[in-house]
């Protein structure tokens, strides 16, 4: 069985390499992150984030409490690739 990626690795990994996605992320977390499972401390950390938290991967990582070889994981995850943040399908 394959594990399930945590959401906050998805919502980094997506805002890394998706600028629009940052700045909304930046400018309006409590909007972008409805829907998604987050602890408290992942929505504590998300809140803070800055566009400065976006300089490096090693920054990132800090700024985010995983380590770097995690952020590279949400990155190349295909469901980082996926969608927009804040974007969701009708159904």
């Amino acid at each position: 069985m394959v594990e399930r990626v945590r959401d906050y690795f998805i919502l980094i990994g997506h805002a890394w390499i998706c600028p629009d996605c940052r700045q909304r992320l930046l400018a309006e977390p409590e909007t972008i992150i409805v829907g998604h499972k987050l602890s408290d401390e992942e929505r504590a950390c998300i809140l803070v984030l800055t566009d400065e938290s976006f300089g490096t991967m090693m920054t990132l990582a800090t700024a985010t409490g995983i380590t770097v070889e995690d952020v590279h994981m949400a990155v190349d995850h295909p469901r980082s690739r996926l969608r927009h943040l804040g974007v969701y399908r009708r159904r």
